[in-house]
This record gives C-alpha cells, sequence and structure tokens, in this order.
C-alpha cells in the first residue's frame, strides 16, 4: 500500500541561506533510515568539488535537488541490502575507486588526500559506493533466475551472419538512464540532464544521474556489438556519428541517453564467435537487470514512508 508521503521541503527552497552554515539535523526519513543536513551538505560539495565546479551559492543551489534524490534512493538501497544481509565485492570496490582516482590522476589514497583537503568526508563516499555494488548484488540474486535468454536463437542468428559473409559492427557508447515519473517531473529532468551534459560532460552526468547499474562506471558500456543492442538502440546509434549524444529514448519506466563513442566494422577473420556470444548474452542479461532493478527501486519507494522535515 502507498503511504502518503509528506513534504515540508523547506530546507531545500531556502536557497539564500548558505549551506555551509547549516545545522546537522534530520531532513528526511526514510523508513529506518535518516538523511542528515551534513549529509547533503556532503554530497552537494563532494559532486561539485569532483566535477571542478566551484562552490558557489548558485552552483550549490542547482544540485541540492539531485543530490537529495541521490541520498533517497541510496537509502532506500541500503535498507535493503541490510535487511537482506548482502555485502559490497571489496576487490570491486578498490577497483572503481581507483578507476575514478584515476581521472585525477592519482590513486585511492590519492583521492582519499582530495576529499580531505577540500574538507569532504570519504567515508560516506565510499559508504556510498559499497552500497550501490552491494545494491547490484541483491538484484542478481533476486532476480538471475527470471533471466530466460535463447541461446540457440542467439546462435542461429551469428550463424547466419556468418553464412551471408556479412560484417559486423561494434560500438563504443556510454549512456544515461534515469526513470521516469509524472509528465511534468519527465520534462524537467529530461532538460535539467541536456543542461548538465553541457556544463560537465557527459561521464559526469551519468555518475550523478544515472540509475543504470552502468553509472559506477560514469555510464560507459565498453565495446558492444551490433546484435546485442536493442533494435530500439541499434536503430539510433546507426545514424549517429562518433561524439553524438542522442536524444532521450523512452522505454517502459526509463528514458536514455546514449553517447556514441567509437564504432568500427569487424571481418570475420578477426571475430571469436565465442566471445561474441558471450558478449551478447552479457549485454541482454544486464538490459534485463537494469530493468528489474529499475521496477524493484521504484516499488520499494512507493511502499516506504518519505517524510521531509523542516
Amino acid at each position: 500500500m502507498k503511504h502518503l508521503i509528506f513534504f515540508f521541503i523547506i530546507f531545500l527552497l531556502k536557497g539564500n541561506a548558505s549551506l555551509a552554515s547549516t545545522q546537522n539535523k534530520i531532513i528526511v526519513s526514510i523508513g529506518n533510515q535518516i538523511i542528515t543536513s551534513y549529509e547533503l551538505k556532503n554530497r552537494v560539495q563532494t559532486i561539485l568539488v569532483l566535477n571542478n565546479k566551484e562552490l558557489t551559492q548558485e552552483n550549490i543551489n542547482k544540485t541540492k535537488g539531485q543530490a537529495l534524490n541521490f541520498l533517497i534512493n541510496l537509502k532506500l538501497k541500503k535498507e535493503e541490502v541490510i535487511k537482506y544481509k548482502i555485502t559490497s565485492n571489496d576487490k570491486a570496490v578498490s577497483n572503481h575507486l581507483n578507476n575514478i582516482a584515476s581521472n585525477y590522476n592519482t590513486d585511492e589514497n590519492g583521492l582519499k588526500t582530495i576529499f580531505k583537503n577540500n574538507n569532504l568526508s570519504y567515508e560516506l563516499f565510499l559508504d556510498g559506493i559499497k552500497t550501490e555494488f552491494a545494491w547490484q548484488q541483491l538484484i542478481f540474486n533476486f532476480y538471475q533466475d527470471k533471466i530466460n535468454l535463447n541461446e540457440k536463437e542467439i546462435d542461429k542468428e551469428l550463424n547466419e551472419i556468418v553464412a551471408k559473409q556479412q560484417q559486423a559492427e561494434e560500438y563504443n557508447i556510454a549512456e544515461i538512464e534515469i526513470i521516469l515519473g509524472n509528465n511534468i517531473d519527465n520534462k524537467k529532468k529530461i532538460e535539467e540532464i541536456k543542461s548538465q551534459i553541457d556544463e560537465i560532460g557527459f561521464k559526469n552526468t551519468a555518475i550523478k544521474y544515472s540509475t543504470s547499474l552502468s553509472a559506477l562506471e560514469g555510464g560507459n558500456l565498453g565495446w558492444i556489438t551490433s546484435q546485442a543492442l536493442s533494435n530500439m538502440i541499434l536503430n539510433t546509434v546507426k545514424k549517429m556519428k562518433p561524439g553524438d549524444i542522442s536524444e532521450p529514448i523512452y522505454q517502459s519506466e526509463t528514458a536514455t541517453f546514449i553517447k556514441l563513442l567509437d564504432k568500427r566494422k569487424i571481418s570475420f577473420s578477426d571475430i571469436n564467435l565465442k566471445k561474441m556470444k558471450n558478449q551478447i548474452v552479457s549485454q541482454k542479461r544486464n538490459e534485463l537487470l537494469n530493468l528489474f532493478a529499475n521496477s524493484y527501486l521504484s516499488k520499494i519507494k512507493n511502499t516506504t514512508l518519505i517524510k521531509y522535515n523542516e
């Protein structure tokens, strides 16, 4: 049963109040989880610092809304991974942190120094990443048995391509996926995504906004063979040039922006069919997991009491 959500969001509307002067207090309760003003302040400043944006009041005000939405989703995910006693993979977390650090020409220890020098909580940042990886594992545990792919059909398709001596195409793409709500909010979300892509780039916007599992990697999906893409996405990227960013592609409860990083044709003398098949299976499986993850998040969001405090 959907609970009534109380919107007392005066904290966010006080745009003239400096974030730095806000006392630490509970601003949102999400089930058994809470968001404090300190957490929101830290999240806002982390976004701005990691995206090389000045800590001006204008930038703070522009970032507050999406930072709060991120934290609400994160708390919902944390509640679930705690309930089901799911933990993150330490190696995966460490690899991800080093990938982030490489963007600043440093390593994980250097990343910690960046946080320290900017008076940011590295512990909160790390906890968020651990929660995201644990959430991925939770979704996989819940839905792995519901992912039914017809591998015989995939084999048949590959064999037909080989028989016709067709060339295969691969696309190096990145994505930003957002969950849709009502029509008015959707329009605002789409415009905000476009604005952020212009301001801070596609990768940073993916990290900040995307609900896809690829968000942790800046939306990067890597090289994907054309056979692994859905018809809707394939028909879009076929018309794009490297560097192009698509208009939102609407599917069920989501909208997805695609950036084409590069593309190439592959002759069959260079193709490992087993590797291609594995790539197709992996991509289709990840698409289904994303759908399950978004659906599950929407479900728990609609059945959890979210109370905004004055």
